[in-house]
């Protein structure tokens, strides 16, 4: 856990520093393709790391009805994921989140996302989030790629 939560304190930082150059008027989202560098770093979240952000961005066409992702957007049927990663289920601000997910204590980190993405149900039973599940781990794992990107 130590080594994950360092290896995300570095995903932050790197992408924190990449932030820095854009005008925050125009709030714009990190160009996925070309982010060769920030692969390179989400590749430290595991060994075995290999989560495709791009890809990542259109199997998460089937999440944006549910979320939003960038900081002061609304939430949805679903909360907004703008900085959910490290963070307790059931932390954002202003969204009703099911008595089950509360009291479940979970940590988003990788593995707990990931079993959440692939059977919501079976990781906290009777939660509200209405999604069957991400039967494929590549599948997961580049969709955690692009959230992981694009929430910070």
């Amino acid at each position: 856990m130590k080594n994950i939560t360092h290896k995300l304190f570095l995903v932050l930082f790197m992408l924190t520093l990449t932030a820095c150059g854009k005008d925050e008027q125009k709030n714009e989202t990190i160009d996925v393709q070309s982010s060769v560098d920030q692969t390179q770093i989400l590749s430290n979240l595991r060994d075995d790391f290999a989560g495709d952000p791009e890809r990542g961005k259109r199997l998460y066409l089937q999440c944006r009805a549910c979320h939003s992702l960038k900081k002061g957007e609304p939430h949805k049927i679903g909360p907004n994921l703008y900085n959910f990663y490290g963070k307790q289920a059931g932390s954002q601000e202003r969204f009703n989140y099911s008595s089950e997910l509360l009291d479940s204590k979970i940590l988003w980190d990788y593995d707990n996302l990931d079993r959440w993405l692939e059977n919501p149900q079976a990781l906290i039973p009777e939660n509200k989030m209405v999604y069957v599940g991400m039967r494929n781990p590549k599948d997961r794992e580049d969709l955690i790629a692009y959230l992981l990107i694009e929430t910070q």
